[in-house]
């Protein structure tokens, strides 16, 4: 039995088992040997001694009332045969309190015994070393705490998942990092070692160039790291898209211009759900992929509004390129972390695509992928849910 209500409950029926039985022993010495049986001397006997141990002024069984013409031998001969209130009372008491002591030893017993394994499990937490996530034994407790430990070990999966991911993410930022510091040291000593100025103004292109791919993976390290926390906005707002990829469009502009691109943003507003500043990474990485595997001298198109689905409208924002594309066998595997499609002419952190699926995600919209236009490239259309 390890349900503390059982075990208290069974403690309480055995209190009220042992003072029926009492009863029924009564009542059957009543019947058997009528009034003059053992129990009812053994209760006048009780309520004489509990009546004379109490102060004289007090003991009214043996005072006879006042102007009484009874002889006071002839009153403590009836009293010997016969109990009188106060003595009943007392008696009553008495026995009330030894059964309520029963039930309180029984009861104590009961919430002791259930709650030991507590005891025991507290002292095997106390000898845990640091991050040691192993669930608890949820068998010995009792049925009402299971929950709580259940629910404790859930914690404890949930924390060790999130330290897997803490360890799993230090590990990439490392090893993703590793090569554009190399790239920076070394474009850094080729400039110093440079013999004319025209070999050393190229160095430190190439430096700066280095220098911008870093911080813009740094960026994505980052933003990847505040979502594997859980760090996700709960106040979400009513966000214009098509105003916010006006305004991210506006960011690109000197980089597509250097690319000879043209980014074209065609649509019209529609309302989204979200958080703006969540939203803003997600559209900034389709662009800025769009951008870095499109053509030369090619157009990056945006376009956002509303689109009909299963007879709902469906607030929508789709990214194309026209470069060489994703085989279509690759498409979901780009959204994956550090994925880097076999095709790519340019080779990138492959991070940025899996913050747009992390985002997607916890906007709770769905991402489709095509072929661009005239069937070049690749279109990424995300789907919000409907408002």
């Amino acid at each position: 039995m390890k349900s503390l209500q059982w075990r208290m409950l069974a403690a309480l029926g055995l209190v009220i088992a042992l003072a029926w039985g009492i009863s029924i022993a009564m009542f059957a010495s009543y019947v058997t040997a009528g009034p003059s049986n053992a129990w009812r001397s053994g209760l006048y006997s009780l309520g004489n001694r509990l009546i004379s141990a109490l102060p004289d002024k007090w003991n009214v069984a043996q005072t006879a009332p006042a102007g009484s013409a009874e002889h006071p031998l002839a009153h403590a001969s009836a009293a010997s045969k016969t109990i009188s209130e106060p003595a009943s009372m007392l008696t009553a008491m008495f026995l009330n309190t030894i059964e309520l002591a029963i039930v309180g030893v029984l009861m104590w017993w009961a919430v002791v015994t259930s709650l030991r394994p507590l005891r025991a499990m507290s002292e095997e937490i106390a000898r845990r070393k640091a991050f040691d996530s192993e669930p608890l034994s949820a068998e010995k407790v009792p049925d009402e705490l299971r929950p709580l430990i259940l629910a404790f070990n859930a914690l404890l999966a949930r924390v060790d998942n999130a330290m897997r991911a803490e360890r799993q993410f230090i590990a990439d930022a490392a090893h993703e990092l590793r090569t554009p510091l190399a790239a920076l040291q070394m474009q850094g000593e080729v400039a110093l070692r440079a013999a004319t100025p025209e070999r050393k103004n190229e160095a430190l292109r190439k430096l700066l160039d280095v220098s911008q791919r870093t911080h813009r993976l740094a960026d994505q390290l980052l933003d990847l790291a505040r979502l594997d926390a859980g760090l996700h906005a709960t106040g979400l707002d009513d966000v214009d898209l098509m105003a916010l990829c006006r305004h991210v469009l506006d960011e690109f502009a000197v980089q597509a211009a250097a690319q000879d691109t043209r980014l074209q943003l065609s649509g019209a507003a529609c309302l989204v759900r979200c958080d703006v500043d969540e939203m803003g990474i997600l559209i900034r990485n389709l662009v800025d992929n769009a951008l870095r595997h499109g053509r030369p001298s090619g157009v990056v198109e945006v376009r956002c509004g509303d689109t009909d689905r299963e007879g709902r409208r469906h607030p929508m924002l789709e990214v194309a390129d026209d470069g060489p594309g994703v085989p279509e066998a690759e498409r979901e595997a780009i959204f994956t972390r550090f994925y880097r499609a076999s095709a790519a002419a340019t080779q990138g952190s492959g991070i940025g695509l899996s913050l747009v699926a992390s985002i997607a995600r916890l906007h709770d919209a769905t991402i489709e992928t095509g072929p661009g236009e005239l069937g070049q490239g690749l279109r990424i259309r995300i789907l919000f849910p409907a408002r």
